[in-house]
């Protein structure tokens, strides 16, 4: 990624809302093409007790598609992130590591017998390989980039920052507030972005009551010795996975609970998921553990327990909005105004996609009002 050779004063003026990880990534591919961002946040979610509603430092976040072999929008949006990530964990700051991983599932994926998921021409070393769980058949291992929130939230920050990005901390009730600037600008915000998730229900001007939150919980636990990640997939939809941290943390998961928005811990769905976990990958427990440890009933003694995490997924019926509108603000002034948000559980494996995505229309939008003023303006 590399700056625009146009001069500084030319940028036209972008505020990002939201500082999530698609709000970091769009501003951060926004900044370093040639436009002069600013991060709109109340709050940066890796500080110390971020609200629950954020749900960037609390994933899993590792690449694996979820989306349908028909979704070519979707395809597109991991296709690129993959690419993304590979490139960013060349760099040992990011927080990217690529790692093994294992994919088992109840059922076929693909739909057809015999075929490989779309995804295996994008993923590096993918291969179909004998499962070791019949209640799971089929199993796919590849390499896949696995994300450590906090180090790469603060990276992307970072980097935007170091592109000459700014920061704004300020809550907003009203999309085009984004356009009312603390402080002197000498020129009006051209472009406002909206990558707010779930918080795009309740906010002015947006009001999408599409979006709905789905809970998800999981353990984090002391296991330096796994370093692959392994997920099972089933048909109900129920998803269980261990995701290997840099540090020698495991994540263990998870819950997939749609319009729930309980932030307390339940010990109860705890037991369960290292229960599973133990049952379907006895390698989680200490090295050297006997077959009679691991069926020994006593759980929670085995687990070295680090941490246990709620965290809601900003779902949207219908997938993702990515989309432009052209609307004014309270003064009159015509604006941009782009949507970047309804990831669900694929915030970071779509995040670089939905950015690229968000930049080029953009793009379009503005060579489109240069070439004929429009004349339908969004009601703000």
């Amino acid at each position: 990624m590399t700056n625009h050779p146009h001069h500084k004063h030319e940028r036209p003026l972008v505020a990002v809302i939201g500082a999530g990880v698609v709000g970091l990534t769009t501003a951060l591919l926004l900044q370093c093409n040639h436009y002069d961002v600013t991060i709109i946040s109340d709050e940066f979610p890796w500080e110390d007790k971020p609200r629950p509603d954020y749900a960037s430092p609390k994933a899993g976040a590792h690449w694996r598609s979820m989306c349908d072999e028909d979704d070519e929008r979707a395809k597109g949006y991991d296709t690129v992130s993959y690419r993304t990530f590979q490139e960013l964990a060349k760099n040992p700051e990011s927080g990217v590591k690529i790692r093994d991983a294992i994919d088992y599932f109840d059922f076929n994926p693909t739909g057809h017998e015999g075929q490989d998921p779309w995804w295996s021409k994008i993923v590096d070393d993918f291969k179909k390989i004998p499962s070791t769980n019949a209640a799971f058949p089929i199993a796919y291992s590849y390499k896949t980039p696995v994300i450590t929130p906090n180090i790469y939230l603060r990276f992307l920050l970072h980097q935007f920052k170091e592109a000459g990005g700014h920061v704004q901390h300020r809550k907003l009730s009203h999309v085009a507030e984004a356009a009312l600037w603390v402080g002197t600008k000498p020129r009006p915000i051209k472009i406002i972005v909206n990558c707010t998730g779930f918080q795009a229900r309740h906010l002015g001007g947006v009001n999408d009551l599409r979006n709905f939150q789905t809970r998800g919980q999981t353990a984090v636990v002391r296991a330096s010795w796994i370093h692959e990640t392994v997920t099972w997939i089933s048909k109900s939809g129920s998803i269980m996975y261990v995701i290997p941290r840099s540090n020698g943390e495991v994540v263990l998961g998870g819950s997939h609970e749609s319009y729930q928005n309980n932030e307390s811990v339940s010990g109860t769905k705890t037991t369960h998921i290292l229960k599973t976990i133990v049952d379907r990958y006895p390698k989680i427990l200490t090295p050297g553990s006997s077959a009679a440890y691991a069926a020994s009933p006593d759980l929670l003694s085995k687990f070295d327990i680090v941490d246990q995490k709620v965290g809601f997924r900003p779902s949207r019926i219908g997938g993702f909005r990515v989309e432009v509108e052209h609307g004014r603000t309270g003064t009159g002034q015509h604006v941009l105004i782009a949507h970047n948000y309804g990831h669900g559980g694929a915030g970071y494996q779509s995040s670089w996609g939905t950015a690229q995505d968000t930049l080029e229309l953009i793009q379009k939008a503005e060579k489109e009002t240069v070439d004929e003023q429009p004349l339908e303006f969004a009601r703000l």
